[in-house]
């Protein structure tokens, strides 16, 4: 596995996101962690993972490099305009010339795809009748570490639980507990391209052939209005990717005409093989 190397996993909540903070005081709790105190961040720790509060949400977090983690997650609510419930996680940047909700214009984070996979598998265990899926990757921060976000939300009876808070934890603890001891399920590491922002097939794709998923390229951020596309980003994706896709899995049947010979275009263009489902 990767990450490994002397620095701490990094967790981060916000003390504004009482989802986050539920979740990371309950993963404190429950693995005796050692709370501390006169750190401006810094809130528990054991030897390998250390917690930390941040003062903004989650996706103001530029801070999070200077950490120095080997990887990043962070705990979070999940917004549903529908108020659907879920459990989520996703990787970070935006596709578009746009960054309404943190980082920078067409410029993503590092994935890491291994342990979001750990994290998917580990949330479609909870038995909580909802969502559980892969989002495309969307928001801020922009960072250079290796991170993703791990979420539950939707409706207000989701985010104010202690005790979905506590099963959500549990998981994502899990999945860094299974990433420490060099274990995975990976068996491809892949960029998704198509779908809608609840990827599914990509989803069904990881937690039953193991693809595990970096940056996910949704339909709705492939073209712009004025016609041009973000398909260049596709080759930051390649790179900003721990470990780095071997190949693009394409949701074929979500894309017109345009976007599929476009985005063959660009694929060809960078050395990147495809798969269609």
């Amino acid at each position: 596995m990767l990450y490994l190397g002397g620095f701490a996993i990094g967790m981060v909540y916000s003390k504004l996101d009482s989802a986050g903070s539920n979740m990371a005081a309950q993963i404190a709790a429950q693995n005796g962690f050692e709370r501390v105190e006169g750190e401006r961040y810094l809130r528990y720790r054991n030897d390998e993972i250390h917690i930390y509060e941040s003062d903004v949400l989650p996706f103001q977090a530029d801070f999070a490099d200077t950490l120095g983690c080997s990887v990043i997650m962070f705990l979070s609510r999940h917004k549903s305009e529908a108020d659907v419930d879920a459990f989520t996680t996703h990787s970070l940047g935006n596709w578009r010339n746009s960054s309404d909700f943190g980082g920078k214009p067409k410029q993503l984070s590092t994935a890491a795809p291994e342990l979001m996979l750990f994290a998917l598998a580990g949330m479609s265990k909870i038995d909580e009748n909802v969502q559980k899926t892969y989002e495309a990757t969307h928001h801020g921060p922009l960072l250079k570490t290796p991170s993703l976000f791990v979420e539950l939300g939707g409706s207000e009876r989701m985010l104010d639980s202690k005790t979905i808070a506590a099963k959500v934890a549990d998981a994502a603890f899990a999945s860094l507990t299974s990433m420490l001891e060099g274990t995975t399920s990976a068996r491809r590491i892949v960029i998704g391209i198509g779908s809608n922002h609840y990827p599914q097939k990509f989803t069904k794709l990881a937690l039953t052939k193991g693809y595990a998923f970096s940056h996910i390229l949704p339909k709705y951020a492939i073209l712009n209005e004025d016609g041009s596309n973000n398909l260049d980003v596709l080759e930051q994706a390649m790179g900003r990717s721990s470990p780095e896709p071997e190949s693009a899995v394409i949701d074929w049947k979500s894309l017109n005409s345009a976007m599929k010979e476009e985005t063959i275009k660009k694929l060809n263009e960078i050395g990147l093989d495809n798969e269609k489902v």
